[in-house]
């Protein structure tokens, strides 16, 4: 399937949802179950996946999640599941927020990979050419399969004739920000630009600081995962690359970063930024959001109505979301948009079978699908569901919550196409930018040498064999299409 056709349908489904939100009135799902307190533990080590059951015992499958936003209305539905199930089988659902790639990681290393993932981009592409990703469709049968054809995208999680994930809500990153601080320092419209942010954000700053309050905030501890909900993001529609990739030419271009980096130096500076960005997570960033101490901060528009209804409660009316502003308003081509609510199935699991069972009985079960968009966890790109749900007053009255135009699924460059075998040497992307906005390094210079080795790194895995050539002849970043 084309992109062309691929972003119709996705579009067309997604744009209904918010027609439909708006004739609808809002059912807000507020599950309370424990699973927020087993959150802020934090799980830190992989909990083993040898779980065969001896005879007369539950099999035990376990379930490994990056999502705190979600996770005690999952938690609930898996406690229902516990409680209801006929066949012998205990879920076990554990939380992995900052730390998810690198726990499993480890228990790729150790072979203790949990029987069920939720699908996390970075993971996913690292391990897909390894064969450790099950494909669905060895269990899936007639009805599964003709339920879920709208959301199967060749290219993107149907590859090679398999399939390894089913997303069913769907996501890309934007601005959000407090429209009461912004009304209290005069701003009369979110910025447009990446200058206005910058210049609105001081504005914040210096007139409310003393009250403790700033004009921006990002969870800058990880630059990977601060970046990847921002800057990158921005820069995907600035430039026309995909994390710095120029698909006509078949190689990377970082210097075009050049103008960002500098006023993002300028938006983390103390005359800006909420201080201790960078040694902040991302909850934490919303708590403090949730309180009226930040202006603006970007991430998943998937996740954050979510947590301001259930985790950190805030008046809804207070905060909205529009797109990422960037250099003069300049846009170039598309921002990512990526499926969410999707699951991978350890291929090597010795209760794959049953893991399976799990997933399709829980996580692709029509009433669950339906309670996840009501709940406000996720915008469902389901044209059944859709057409059932009455969403969240959020995504009801939020219209950038929803994927629009400016969004679409992007091809993949080496680095995620091939991620296990394209090594750079020396500092990665994050944190090359994070030398510039945080420390003395010229932008021009940083970012002509990081174009450099990312080339080389790409040049030397078709020469070693370990990747291969990524270029789409007649590339159009404004009507982007798969490889």
């Amino acid at each position: 399937m084309k992109l062309k056709q691929i972003g119709a349908i996705t579009l067309a489904a997604l744009m209904t949802a918010g027609t439909l939100a708006g004739c609808s009135g809002g059912a807000a799902t507020n599950e309370t179950t424990n699973a927020q307190t087993k959150a802020a533990a934090e799980t830190t080590a992989p909990a083993s996946s040898d779980t065969k059951a001896p005879s007369g015992e539950k099999t035990v499958i376990n379930i490994w999640s990056k999502d705190r936003h979600d996770a005690s209305y999952v938690q609930a539905k898996v406690d229902e599941y516990n409680k209801t199930n006929t066949d012998n089988i205990q879920v076990n659902y554990q939380l992995y927020t900052d730390n998810y790639v690198q726990a499993i990681d480890m228990a790729v290393q150790s072979g203790e990979l949990p029987d069920i993932m939720v699908q996390q981009e970075q993971m996913f592409d690292k391990y897909v050419n390894e064969g450790q990703w099950a494909n669905l469709y060895d269990f899936m049968d007639g009805d599964m399969k003709t339920y879920f054809k709208d959301v199967i995208f060749p290219g993107y999680n149907e590859l090679d004739g398999k399939l390894y994930f089913v997303p069913t809500t769907g996501t890309t990153c934007r601005l959000f920000y407090n429209k009461e601080i912004f009304s209290r320092v005069g701003i009369a419209e979110p910025p447009k630009t990446l200058e206005e942010m910058v210049a609105d954000s001081k504005l914040i700053t210096s007139k409310l600081s003393g009250e403790g309050i700033y004009g921006f905030a990002e969870n800058m501890k990880s630059a990977s995962s601060g970046l990847q909900r921002s800057l990158l993001v921005g820069l995907e529609r600035e430039t026309g690359l995909v994390n710095g990739y120029d698909f006509a030419k078949g190689e990377y271009d970082f210097t075009p970063w050049a103008e960002s980096l500098k006023l993002w130096k300028e938006l983390l500076s103390e005359d800006s930024a909420f201080p201790g960005c960078e040694s902040l997570d991302i909850d934490p960033l919303r708590t403090q959001f949730a309180a009226g101490k930040i202006g603006m901060y970007m991430s998943y528009s998937h996740a954050e109505p979510g947590v301001y209804q259930n985790q950190f409660p805030m008046d809804s009316d207070k905060w909205d979301c529009v797109p990422i502003p960037t250099v003069g308003g300049k846009t170039t081509g598309k921002q990512y948009f990526t499926g969410t609510g999707g699951y991978v199935l350890n291929a090597k699991s010795p209760n794959l079978e049953k893991a399976f069972k799990v997933y399709k009985d829980i996580f692709a079960n029509e009433d669950y699908l339906v309670g996840y968009y009501e709940g406000g966890y996720g915008v469902s790109i389901l044209p059944s569901v859709i057409a059932k749900a009455k969403p969240s007053i959020d995504f009801q009255n939020k219209k950038w919550l929803l994927i629009s135009d400016i969004d679409a699924l992007l091809p993949k460059p080496p680095h995620s196409a091939f991620a296990s075998g394209m090594v750079v040497e020396g500092e990665d992307m994050f944190k090359t930018c994070e030398s510039i906005y945080y420390g003395d390094a010229d932008a021009d210079t940083a970012l002509k040498d990081l174009t450099d080795r990312y080339n080389k790194a790409y040049q030397d895995a078709i020469k070693n064999n370990t990747g291969y050539e990524v270029k789409i002849p007649g590339y159009d970043p404004k009507n982007p299409k798969l490889q």
